[in-house]
């Protein structure tokens, strides 16, 4: 990967926690107390599918996950390219990051594959208890699945750091407690932790990126000696 690739899979970094942050911000379920029955409860989904308005939400919602799920395996495709030394945990950080962004595309097409049906499959509102059992999947996909995988990707950059030294050891310190973030996201706020240290690593690495280009640059500009 050269300097202009990765300069942009680190920008990739940068655009998945904007994109993560305002989907998951978007996604907006019934407001179902402890008190409801389960008849109302379901009755509440099924009003609530049956407004145009918050169907068009949480279809919004999932394209923009789906496109954190895409940058997110651009993004720890870029962070591979550090750790040349170290291939095994270069390997791991990529495939570990599939395996994030599958949590994140499968939690996004649960919360929005009733409202798509709806909208442009012209079906009718399903029964309330099914739409909620579809829907309660965003949730744990979301934040247990991607979760897991954050904090794998996270301790395997961490260790890499500390191994390479190619990246300031504070990636590697403040990372632990990224990993940690990562562990209780399904508590959501939590999950503010590692989405923080994506994005300093990915303003990092563009920076860096941007350093190196510019050095190449100049190093390929013949010099001229007076009277040559």
């Amino acid at each position: 990967m050269n300097t202009g690739e990765l300069r942009r899979s680190m920008g990739a970094g940068i655009a998945f926690v904007v994109l993560f942050v305002v989907g998951v911000l978007m996604i907006n379920t019934p407001n179902i107390k402890s008190s409801d029955t389960d008849a109302g409860a379901a009755q509440k989904y099924v009003n609530y599918l049956s407004d145009s308005g918050h169907r068009a939400q949480l279809l919004i919602s999932a394209w923009l996950l789906v496109l954190a799920a895409l940058a997110f395996v651009w993004f720890t495709t870029g962070l591979r390219s550090w750790f040349a030394s170290q291939p095994m945990a270069g390997r791991l950080t990529a495939h570990l990051g599939v395996l994030g962004a599958a949590g994140i595309a499968a939690g996004s097409t649960a919360g929005a594959v009733v409202a798509g049906s709806v909208a442009f499959g012209n079906e009718p509102v399903p029964n309330g208890d099914v739409i909620r059992i579809v829907m309660d999947l965003e949730f744990p996909l979301l934040f247990i699945v991607f979760g897991l995988a954050s904090a794998a990707v996270i301790a395997t950059v961490s260790v890499a750091v500390l191994r390479t030294g190619v990246l300031p050891r504070w990636v590697a310190h403040t990372g632990w407690v990224a990993v940690l973030g990562s562990l209780t996201g399904v508590f959501f706020v939590p999950l503010v932790l590692p989405l923080l240290w994506y994005l300093a690593v990915g303003i990092l690495g563009s920076r860096r990126s941007a350093a190196s280009a510019v050095v190449d640059r100049t190093a390929s500009v013949p010099t001229v000696t007076p009277g040559g």
